[in-house]
């Protein structure tokens, strides 16, 4: 009976480490591609993370837009929401940093109101050093403008009202305020099994 819980214990934890690796077979192969995620994208942006709010079921990461490289919009910042929450998470959605520079593929949920989701979740997101890469195949497929660096944001014309104020008010009441880990490192993985078959062995 101890052996089978101890098997248990292990198979769980094993699970843990491999569920990042499981949920990138969610996508097909082409999904990693840069071609496929400009192609199943309503806009792709370049932007520093300024705001991580976290409300029970998403969050809202608030990117402070450095620059359009697709479709772009007149705004200085916009929300990307994530189905990761206080009590909830989804393997397959993308983690955001404080100041963290990133270039993301989105698909538009609220555009007027300045709220996108990730396209194809955790995919969807670059550093910003694949600017030149997803810039040349924007070229390739003829949806790069050369006027598109002049449009990085419009001063003249900034979507403030990126959530309303209820939704605002909920994520600010929340206690915790960076991004969730759903994984544990693996660090802590190795360091529980150990702790868990010394502590099987000493009741044997």
């Amino acid at each position: 009976m101890k052996r089978l819980s101890l098997f248990l214990i292990l198979f769980t934890f094993i699970l843990l480490i491999l569920a990042p690796t499981l949920a990138t077979a969610l996508f097909t192969p082409e999904a990693a591609e840069i071609p496929y995620q400009i192609n199943n994208s309503d806009r792709i942006v370049i932007g520093t993370v300024s705001e991580i709010d976290v409300a029970d079921y998403y969050t809202n990461n608030t990117i402070t837009v450095k620059e359009w490289l697709y479709n772009p919009l007149p705004t200085k910042t916009i929300i990307v929401r994530t189905n990761i929450g206080a009590n909830a998470s989804t393997e397959d959605e993308a983690e955001f940093a404080k100041n963290e520079s990133v270039l993301l593929m989105l698909k538009d949920q609220r555009p007027d109101k300045g709220v996108f989701y990730m396209s194809l979740g955790f995919l969807g997101k670059h550093p910003a050093t694949d600017r030149d890469a997803v810039i040349k195949e924007l070229k390739a497929q003829g949806k790069w403008s050369e006027n598109q660096i002049e449009n990085k944001t419009d001063e003249t014309e900034i979507i403030e009202n990126i959530e309303t104020v209820g939704e605002k008010k909920e994520s600010s009441n929340q206690t915790q305020k960076s991004n969730p880990t759903p994984f544990m490192s693996h660090v802590s993985v190795i360091a529980v099994m150990i702790g868990a078959i010394i502590y099987i062995k000493r009741n044997q």
